[in-house]
């Protein structure tokens, strides 16, 4: 049996509207969902769930993604692979 040890890299482009993300939505959000402390932590999860395909029109814990002016798009996929014997 051979082993492979695969690292898949995603460059995403995450565009939001930052003004939306008030410090009363921060602390609703963390209140409810994850405890992300700015809005590069939301940007690192929009582009996480593009990653992952989940990215909805609606998305939990935001809303309607254009309410909030979040879009993203995956730019580059990279991958490197080291064969393990």
């Amino acid at each position: 049996m051979t082993k492979f040890t695969v690292t898949v890299s995603h460059l995403v482009e995450v565009d939001l509207d930052e003004s939306k993300f008030t410090p009363e939505f921060m602390n609703e959000f963390r209140e409810n969902f994850y405890p992300f402390l700015s809005v590069e932590d939301h940007a690192n999860h929009i582009a996480q769930l593009k990653v992952r395909e989940l990215l909805m029109p609606f998305i939990e814990g935001y809303g309607p993604a254009s309410d909030f002016g979040i879009s993203a798009e995956v730019v580059d996929v990279s991958m490197d692979t080291i064969l393990k014997e």
